[in-house]
């Protein structure tokens, strides 16, 4: 689950305690003990399918993916499936399970998307091997992106 939807989980939880010790209505609670259970129940299980699709879309994908060097990775490219290998060098947006690695090998470096936390942890300095589509950065356009269906680190 990400950090967002624990927070929101904490506020309403504490709304609802604060609620009830203020006004004792026990009944109140037969609504929001299940809109809490909810909150979790939601998340986690959105996740869990998540990650199940992006298992079985990395088991495809491997399969059909060009290895290449970062620096290879041009315009014509769009729409292409690669595999990378780099270290990673900085890792943004992981709060809200939807990772973006700064990856870099000897040449170069991209930024490599997954819209669901990757099935290990992954670090800054890690080595890792990333399989996904290469795409044009949402913003910019002219910058290349991955979207990744797995992020794995490598032995090397």
């Amino acid at each position: 689950m990400s950090a967002l939807a624990w927070v929101a989980f904490t506020i309403c939880s504490v709304a609802v305690a604060l609620h009830y010790t203020s006004t004792g209505d026990s009944r109140f609670l037969l609504y929001a003990v299940p809109g809490l259970i909810m909150l979790l129940v939601i998340p986690l299980t959105l996740a869990w399918m998540s990650r199940r699709s992006f298992t079985q879309a990395s088991e495809q994908f491997s399969t059909k993916a060009r290895t290449c060097k970062i620096k290879k990775i041009d315009q014509r490219m769009v729409g292409d499936v690669v595999r990378i290998s780099g270290e990673v060098q900085k890792i943004s947006f992981r709060w809200l399970n939807r990772p973006h690695f700064h990856i870099e090998d000897e040449a170069a470096g991209i930024r490599v998307i997954m819209f669901t936390a990757p099935s290990n942890k992954i670090f800054v300095g890690d080595r890792v091997e990333a399989i996904g589509i290469v795409m044009k950065h949402l913003l910019t356009r002219s910058r290349l992106i991955i979207s990744a269906v797995s992020v794995k680190r490598t032995e090397d």
